[in-house]
């Protein structure tokens, strides 16, 4: 690879977010203080990141002039994860040689993996080869955490009950391979939950979620799982401040945020993202179960923004992975996700360690 960014006509023309789906990010909380003083007293008193010239200078989208950054390390090990499949996704194909899968990834420098659960639930596994798996992955070292649910569990008519069943064999699944997470959504009221409907911030979207979670937990009640929730700007939990409430109404401590910034950056948190994540990390805190690593750019007129090349878009990975290091558990699983060749996982790796190097912060392993 040639250059650490990627180019436009080769990459991600899909806009990550609209200005007017990251605006409905504040609509949840509203409509929740609407409810009555009790609702709106259990609510944080702003929605959104501070004002830097006054309640009287229209939109507040560019940073104050001296961003405070605190580049502290903390003592989490940080082990890399990747979502393409030469380098650490788990594809459950019959016939796999595990000892040399696992080798490879571990000489490339991935120490965790994952599985989409659509692909990882699609073959049952007999019990030799879930032994054998689990035996390959502790002789290379690698720590298989858990699946990937991409479906609905709110949507319309059989698509809740189809998607909720689906969490649920997921995490049983992942118990069976003494996993630690299976990562799902809040859903949506459109049977696509990446199609965003115009009710997605209504309370009784919101009560669907909430719900939808409790019986998932209900039913695999007693489980070691954790299910940490994905924030989306498509979805009623598209910020911070919907994840804290989600949890709090859940009520169940397995559920927490798999932390994925550029998902509910719109424009006005664009240039900001230094105090986006300081504040993402000092209202989540050990919530954050673990992490997706992207970035982005804007680069167009409209206000879309686009995949980018790790450590070279607006994301502020210094704080990131400085933040992330003083979690307090001793490991943290990152995702490397988003990318195309395979030639960019290698150079993302890459910037992700050399930014890491330069804190003190520790990524597990070597890069070949």
């Amino acid at each position: 690879m040639t250059s650490n960014k990627i180019s436009r006509r080769n990459a991600f023309k899909g806009a990550l977010a609209a200005g007017a789906a990251g605006l409905a990010a504040a609509a949840l909380p509203k409509a929740y203080a609407q409810q009555g003083a009790a609702d709106a007293a259990a609510l944080p008193r702003q929605v959104g990141l501070p004002n830097v010239w006054g309640e009287d200078f229209l939109f507040q989208w560019s940073p104050p002039e001296n961003v405070a950054r605190d580049l502290s390390v903390g003592d989490a090990v940080i082990r890399l994860s990747s979502s393409n499949e030469r380098f650490g996704r788990l594809m459950n194909v019959e016939g796999t040689d595990y000892a040399s899968q696992f080798s490879a990834w571990r000489t490339a420098g991935w120490s965790a993996c994952e599985a989409s659960s659509n692909q990882w639930l699609s073959r049952k596994m007999p019990a030799s080869e879930v032994a054998e798996v689990k035996a390959q992955l502790r002789a290379n070292d690698i720590v298989f955490y858990g699946l990937h649910c991409g479906g609905n569990i709110i949507g319309p008519g059989a698509v809740a009950e189809q998607s909720q069943r689906h969490v649920i064999d997921a995490i049983n699944a992942v118990a069976e391979m003494e996993g630690k997470l299976v990562l799902t959504h809040a859903g949506g009221l459109h049977p696509n939950r990446n199609v965003a409907h115009p009710q997605n911030w209504s309370r009784d979207a919101w009560m669907k979620s909430v719900n939808a979670l409790k019986r998932i937990c209900r039913d695999t009640a007693g489980i070691d799982v954790k299910i940490p929730i994905e924030a989306v700007n498509s979805e009623s939990v598209n910020n911070p401040w919907a994840q804290k409430r989600l949890i709090e109404d859940v009520g169940d401590p397995r559920v927490g945020v798999g932390l994925d910034l550029t998902n509910f950056v719109f424009p006005g948190f664009a240039f900001r993202t230094t105090e986006l994540l300081n504040l993402t990390f000092d209202m989540l805190g050990e919530h954050i179960t673990y992490v997706h690593a992207k970035d982005l750019v804007w680069n167009e007129m409209m206000a879309g923004l686009n995949w980018a090349l790790q450590g070279t878009g607006l994301i502020d990975y210094e704080t990131f992975l400085a933040r992330v290091s003083r979690l307090q558990r001793p490991e943290i699983y990152m995702l490397i996700e988003f990318l195309v060749e395979d030639e960019q996982y290698v150079q993302a790796q890459r910037n992700v360690r050399s930014i890491a190097n330069q804190l003190g912060v520790k990524i597990y392993g070597t890069q070949a």
